[in-house]
Parts: structure tokens; C-alpha cells; sequence
């Protein structure tokens, strides 16, 4: 209940200060995020009692945000951030930990969000996909998770981007099993 108070209050503030640039804002909502994990030491709360999916959803609307402020194919500064900093392969650990309960959820929703809505090419970069084809890895791990909805929309996404530039999918292809 809590933290419903405090995501509200959060959007009222963001609503009336002024704007940040996009990666100030972005940079903030990563590190409210970490701030939770090195601050909290209720690990068993869900992570819908967190304010952890609201910034999740922030950085995906500044990315998108940023996305449509550029020119075709160049990547901005938000989106540099998210790759120099290895911030899918940090939210890959987090998912598998599946901590606080219901992550492993909010990070296949984001990874499916990211890849669905932003139109540059991000599976070619190393910080992409090497997270993506962990976490293809740790969606088959269970069967009839209660993230299988979340787990099989990530697929189709990725088979969707792969459909679209099929020379991606040696990005995926394991050669030693060859």
C-alpha cells in the first residue's frame, strides 16, 4: 500500500518539476532501481509492491521517446547507457533470481517491450544479445511456469526479429553443439 502512495506521489512530482534531459531521467529511474536492491532487506515482498515496474516502464518510454528524437538508425544516449552499462544483463540475473518475487515477470515484460517497440536493430549488439539468448535459455528451464504467458511472448518477439533479419539468428546459434 505503501509504495502505491509513493508511485503516485513520484508521478505527481514528475508531472510538475521540470523535465530532465532523457538520460538524466533515465540514469535515475536505473538507479532507483538498484537503490532497492541495496537498500531493501524484505526480499519476499512481491515486486508489484515495489516501485521497480513503474521504472521499468519509465526507461522504456524514454528509450522509445528518445528513439523517435533521432534520426533513423542512430542511437542516442539513453540507449548507449543502457548498452555500455550491461543494464538486460544485470535485469537477466534479477529475473533468474526471480527476486523480489514476480521479477523474472517484469524483466521478460521488458525485454519483450524494448525489443517490440524500438525499431533500431538491437540484437546485433554483444549486450543484447547475450542476455537475450540467456534468458531464451532460462524460459525452458521450468515447464508451466507462472510466467509462461510473459515467456512466450519474449520468443515471439525475438522469433519476429528474427524472421525480419534471419542472418541475426548465428547470433544464437550455439557452435559446439554443432
Amino acid at each position: 500500500m505503501f509504495s502505491k502512495f509513493t508511485s503516485i506521489l513520484q508521478h505527481a512530482v514528475e508531472a510538475l518539476a521540470p523535465s530532465l534531459p532523457l538520460q538524466e531521467d533515465f540514469v535515475y529511474h536505473w538507479k532507483a532501481i538498484t537503490h532497492y536492491y541495496i537498500e531493501t532487506s524484505d526480499d519476499k515482498a512481491p515486486v508489484t509492491d515495489t516501485n521497480i515496474p513503474s521504472h521499468l516502464e519509465q526507461m522504456l518510454d524514454i528509450l522509445v521517446q528518445e528513439e523517435k528524437e533521432r534520426e533513423s538508425g542512430e542511437t542516442g544516449p539513453c540507449m548507449e547507457y543502457l548498452l555500455h552499462h550491461k543494464i538486460l544483463e544485470t535485469l537477466y540475473t534479477l529475473g533468474k533470481a526471480d527476486c523480489p518475487p514476480g521479477m523474472k515477470q517484469q524483466v521478460l515484460g521488458f525485454y519483450t517491450k524494448l525489443l517490440g517497440r524500438i525499431k533500431q536493430p538491437l540484437l546485433p549488439h554483444i549486450n543484447v544479445h547475450r542476455p537475450v539468448q540467456k534468458l531464451i535459455r532460462l524460459c525452458g528451464e521450468v515447464l508451466a511456469t507462472p510466467t509462461e504467458n510473459e515467456e512466450i511472448q519474449f520468443l515471439c518477439i525475438v522469433c519476429a526479429k528474427l524472421k525480419e533479419d534471419p542472418y541475426l539468428v548465428n547470433f544464437f546459434l550455439e557452435l559446439g553443439l554443432i
